[in-house]
């Protein structure tokens, strides 16, 4: 039985920096929003997992 490598891509746009609220009384910038996004994103593939991913994947996926 062979196994398939997979995967797909999120894009979004981030406003310029001043366009941005201060987190924990710093200024955010775009690599700011993509770390909390790719925290999200992993979250939901982590409960999704649990759920269901166990009997379809053949093991834990990584978001990158």
């Amino acid at each position: 039985m062979s196994k398939t490598l997979t995967g797909f891509n999120v894009s979004f746009t981030v406003h310029s920096s001043e366009h941005l609220p201060e987190k924990n009384g710093e200024q955010m910038y775009a690599d700011d929003v993509a770390d909390e996004v790719r925290d999200v994103v992993q979250a939901a593939v982590n409960e999704w997992y649990e759920q269901r991913g166990r009997e379809l994947l053949a093991c834990e996926p990584d978001v990158g």
